[in-house]
């Protein structure tokens, strides 16, 4: 009889704890849950800009390298420096965009991931835990392993719908005081380049052009507006490949914590819990006669 009131009380126990998880999968985690989502939207919404600023930069470099003819009646020497001072700046906005491309595709995973997570977890933990119910009042010694597994999956899960939005909390708290003043001042200084293409995409490509259409007034303010661009280039393209390289170094600073450190120091945590003696003592006790 006190092994059959044992057994009843740690059913209803266990039936309760599930009844709770359950209830809790539809209730938002109070901060963490809000924070998480909108550190990832706004990130996602950021990288976004950053990638399409370079990608600005990066259509102002190759107008201006394609515009060498009409570089041309400033002297020889402005289309051979054209290259000189363009290709840097060329090669950074390349590198550069394949970085914010891994960050946003890693972001949007991760956003992903948490709506995911945050649905299923706890209802996937409130019917494993209904699922070792029978375990309990099995007598078969062959049971406790299995009720240790039923134990460490609903670890694995709670784990799971933590990660994410500690992450998020983690790595927000390191572009706010770290990374964000250095990729605001970065964009700053980039954007003043990107707006000018702009003005360019809307003159008409110099191959569209004949003898008699060069001598217009409209190709001389293409010619003026292209020598205008090269000239702010070059006396800045040491800022401007500065604002790359720091932009390039925060994201891939945001890709590795999200995508490497954090995730493995998590893998570490669990591997700890599930290799744990106080954990098999547990599972034991729950399952004891």
């Amino acid at each position: 009889m006190i092994e059959q009131a044992n057994k009843l009380k740690r059913t209803a126990v266990i039936a309760l704890v599930s009844a709770l998880f359950f209830a809790a999968s539809f209730v938002k985690i109070p901060i963490a849950d809000n924070l998480a989502d909108n550190y990832f939207s706004e990130s996602i919404q950021a990288a976004t800009i950053a990638y399409a600023t370079a990608r600005g930069v990066n259509a102002v470099v190759s107008v201006v390298k394609e515009s060498h003819l009409e570089l041309a009646p400033a002297g020889v020497g402005i289309s051979i420096a054209a290259g000189q001072v363009l290709d840097p700046i060329d090669d950074m906005t390349e590198r550069l965009s394949s970085v914010l491309v891994a960050a946003i595709a890693s972001l949007g995973i991760q956003k992903i991931g948490f709506e995911i997570s945050e649905v299923i977890s706890f209802k996937a933990i409130a019917i494993v835990l209904l699922l070792t119910l029978p375990l309990i009042w099995m007598n078969s010694p062959a049971m406790t392993p299995l009720l240790q597994l039923a134990i460490k999956l609903c670890l694995i899960l709670l784990l799971l719908r933590f990660m994410l939005p500690a992450s998020a909390l983690i790595s927000n708290s390191l572009y706010i005081n770290w990374l964000q003043p250095g990729i605001e001042e970065s964009m700053q200084k980039l954007s003043v380049i990107s707006e000018s293409y702009s003005d360019m995409s809307t003159m008409q490509p110099e191959q569209e052009q004949g003898f008699f259409s060069s001598m217009t007034a409209g190709a001389a303010d293409k010619v003026a507006k292209t020598r205008e661009v090269f000239i702010t280039m070059v006396e800045n393209a040491e800022n401007i490949i500065s604002s790359l390289l720091n932009l390039m170094t925060a994201y891939l600073t945001i890709f590795v914590v999200q995508v490497l450190l954090l995730p493995l120091s998590m893998l570490w945590l669990l591997a700890a819990l599930l290799k744990s003696k106080t954990l098999d003592e547990f599972t034991t006790a729950l399952n004891m006669k």
